[in-house]
C-alpha cells in the first residue's frame, strides 16, 4: 500500500527482485543471529571490525584493479560520513543492542524502517501521503505490535 498508493496492479515485480527481496529478509535474520555466540565472547567493537574487514574483502579485486574517479573533498567528507555513519556506527549500535534486547525485540524495531523511510520521504522530500499509504502505516504498526505482544504459553 505505502508503494503502490493502493493500486495493487501497479505492482509488477521481476522474479530476480523477488529472489533478492527474500535474500534481504534471510540476511537480516542472519544479521541479527550470527553475531548473538560471538558477542557473549568479544567486545562489539571487536566484532564490527572484523565483520567489515571479512566483508570487504569480496570487493577487494574491484577497488584494486578500477581506477578511482576524481572526486572533489566534499565528496570525500560525505563518502566517509556513509562509511563511519551509515555503516560502521550503525551496525556498532545495532550489535551493540544485543546485548541488552532479544533477537526478536530488535526484529520489532527494524519492522518500523519503512515506515520511518516514508515518513522520512513526506517531510522531506515532499512526498504525497494518501488514503492507501495511511492504511500501509497502520498495518505496519499493527505487524510491530503484534510482534511485541508476549505469547501465551499453555501449562499441561
Amino acid at each position: 500500500l505505502l508503494v503502490t498508493k493502493g493500486n495493487l496492479g501497479s505492482l509488477a515485480l521481476a522474479p530476480l527482485a523477488v529472489f533478492w527481496g527474500l535474500m534481504a529478509g534471510v540476511g537480516q535474520a542472519n544479521y541479527t543471529l550470527i553475531p548473538r555466540l560471538l558477542l557473549k565472547n568479544f567486545d562489539a567493537a571487536l566484532v564490527t571490525g572484523w565483520a567489515m574487514l571479512i566483508g570487504s574483502i569480496p570487493f577487494a579485486k574491484i577497488i584494486i584493479t578500477n581506477r578511482p574517479a576524481s572526486i572533489d573533498p566534499a565528496s570525500i567528507l560525505l563518502i566517509v560520513y556513509i562509511i563511519v555513519g551509515g555503516t560502521m556506527l550503525s551496525y556498532l549500535f545495532y550489535l551493540s543492542s544485543l546485548n541488552y534486547l532479544k533477537p526478536d525485540t530488535t526484529g520489532m524495531l527494524s519492522s518500523f524502517e519503512p515506515l520511518t523511510a516514508t515518513l522520512l520521504s513526506i517531510l522531506l522530500l515532499g512526498v504525497h501521503f494518501g488514503l492507501a499509504e495511511t492504511i500501509g502505516g497502520l498495518l505496519i504498526l499493527t505487524t510491530a505490535f503484534l510482534q511485541a505482544l508476549p505469547t501465551r504459553k499453555k501449562i499441561v
